[in-house]
């Protein structure tokens, strides 16, 4: 049996937490755990900054249908 591991929880948590589609408590459970773990809240920062890059190239430059569609095809369902 493995010891639970807030941050690799938390790292499993935080695309989730970013969209929006988790609970109240698994987002309250995150904002706990991202308040007192500056190496957590470091990764979501850039996480953060990465979407809002990600974002502005999007608006520069539409992506292709075909890049769109591969990506897609690459998503993994949640558990």
């Amino acid at each position: 049996m493995t010891a639970y591991d807030p941050c690799s929880h938390c790292e499993e948590m935080m695309q989730p937490y970013m969209d929006r589609v988790v609970t109240d408590v698994e987002r309250a459970e995150a904002e706990t755990h991202l308040d007192g773990c500056a190496y957590c809240r470091k990764r979501y920062r850039f996480e953060e900054k990465l979407r809002q890059f990600v974002r502005q190239a999007v608006e520069q430059e539409p992506m292709p249908v075909a890049l769109k569609t591969k990506l897609a095809g690459l998503r993994t369902p949640l558990q």
